[in-house]
């Protein structure tokens, strides 16, 4: 998936499925919490939809605050997250 890609699923998830009242402020620059309004509830639904209905896969260790500041850095993480090989449960594959 692209980066481009990427940005388009997390404004789909943003709008369709969290129902964000503010995406007119979406862009990679928004912050989540300040522009977008997201708290830690909604950002772990987003976390959900990312790997149930995509296929990605965030280890909980994984997930640092800095990376869920802004779009863009949520996009960064998404996508060194589809180049790290593959964790499978007991050990790395």
């Amino acid at each position: 998936m692209t980066r481009k890609e990427i940005v388009q699923v997390l404004h789909d998830i943003m709008q369709h499925h969290l129902k964000l009242p503010s995406m007119e402020a979406f862009c990679e620059d928004a912050r989540l919490n300040e522009d977008l309004y997201m708290d830690s509830i909604m950002i772990l639904q987003m976390i959900l939809h990312l790997e149930v209905d995509l296929g990605f896969e965030i280890p909980d260790e994984m997930l640092v605050s800095k990376d869920f500041q802004t779009v863009g850095s949520l996009a960064d993480f998404l996508e060194q997250q589809q180049q790290e090989p593959s964790v499978v449960k007991g050990g790395v594959q």
